[in-house]
């Protein structure tokens, strides 16, 4: 089950590319966990400034946010 408060807080989308990084948009972590799945697409931390230090999530990984942080 996701937590709803955790579905509104706010994440960068980028696609990981070999000629860097092409950011797609800032959005929710709801509406980020409902782009297709692409592997190739990371998302910031909602809780972090993950993009200065380049630390990236996963989907996988924002899903388990949503749900259990």
């Amino acid at each position: 089950m996701m937590r709803e408060g955790n579905l509104y807080r706010i994440v960068e989308v980028s696609m990981k590319r070999e000629s860097g990084r092409k950011e797609i948009g800032i959005m929710t972590v709801r509406q980020a966990l409902e782009l297709p799945q692409v592997p190739s697409l990371e998302y910031s931390h909602p809780e972090l400034n993950s993009r200065s230090d380049g630390r990236f999530l996963t989907r996988d990984q924002l899903e388990a946010y949503a749900r259990c942080a």
